[in-house]
């Protein structure tokens, strides 16, 4: 008897083994699965909430679409969490664990917390930020004085693609604990600012009416087509002065910069307008002197 026991025992131990190893292995394929589900559930809910928006609503488009990367990751998170537990569960060894973690949560969470609080605080802020958004995905914001777009808000980090293709990676709890300039968060249109300085002579209503002409031919202006040019400071050679001009969003209002200042440039050149430039009296010359007395120069 005792023969056939010793014959048996092992075949009834594999067996447990074996069973175990097949209910993990479906647990896995089971929380893969759920965590596909989840991710396809969420994208199609995503998409019939975003057709009854405005198409033109491009900041309510934006908040969905970062609530609902961030609750999918969550959601997907905890997926995997409990999949963990349903796993340990399966061996003697690993019980106590799982059943500490399932029942002890609170403890687990403070010793975790106290060992990866810089971990924690990334996820908290990531969190928070999905909801409080004072960032949302791609918003133009400038972060330590570098202009990008926010490409991906991550549990643990945001990713700002900068205008020359590069990719700052933030921690969450840095990003939400600085001062960061969104353009994008109410309007994205700006206003887009000229410096010019000119020579005196220079006819003031002329440039008016020339950037007017510029600013309602452009494709780069808003449609409410602003130009305004102000004579903003007198120096002792040159008038200083602003021109103003509204675009779309951030890169059309620097296009609409660049356009002004090529298309001024090609004007002044065309009707022989004065640009900046030093004059001397005549009658300095008269004392044979090569270079004029400073106040004989004439601004």
């Amino acid at each position: 008897m005792p023969e056939i026991l010793n014959n048996i025992l092992p075949v009834t131990i594999n067996n447990q083994i074996v069973s175990k190893l097949i209910i993990t292995i479906g647990i896995l394929v089971g929380v893969i699965i759920a965590s596909k589900f989840l991710k396809a559930f969420m994208g199609r809910w995503q998409k019939a909430y975003l057709s009854k928006l405005k198409k033109t609503d491009d900041a309510a488009i934006a908040s969905v679409e970062t609530k609902v990367t961030m609750m999918q990751k969550i959601l997907s998170m905890g997926v995997y969490f409990l999949g963990i537990i349903f796993i340990f569960l399966q061996f003697e060894s690993l019980r106590s664990l799982g059943t500490g973690l399932l029942a002890s949560a609170g403890v687990a969470g403070l010793v975790i917390g106290m060992a990866s609080q810089t971990t924690l605080s990334n996820i908290i802020a990531g969190i928070s930020m999905s909801f409080s958004q004072p960032v949302r995905l791609n918003d133009a914001v400038i972060f330590d004085g570098e202009f990008g777009w926010v490409e991906e808000i991550a549990l643990m980090h945001t990713i700002i693609r900068t205008w020359d293709i590069r990719r700052i990676m933030v921690p969450n709890n840095v990003l939400i604990n600085k001062v960061i300039q969104n353009w994008t968060i109410k309007d994205p249109s700006l206003l887009g600012i000229v410096m010019l300085y000119v020579d005196y002579k220079c006819d003031v209503e002329k440039l008016k009416k020339w950037v007017k002409d510029i600013v309602d031919a452009s494709p780069f202006s808003t449609q409410e087509r602003v130009a305004a040019v102000q004579v903003v400071d007198f120096t002792e050679k040159t008038m200083q002065i602003r021109i103003l001009g509204k675009g779309p969003d951030a890169p059309t209002t620097w296009n609409l910069r660049c356009e002004i200042r090529e298309k001024l440039t090609k004007k002044f050149k065309e009707e022989g307008m004065a640009l900046p430039q030093i004059r001397i009296n005549s009658d300095a010359m008269r004392f044979g002197s090569p270079t004029p007395p400073k106040d004989k120069v004439e601004v």
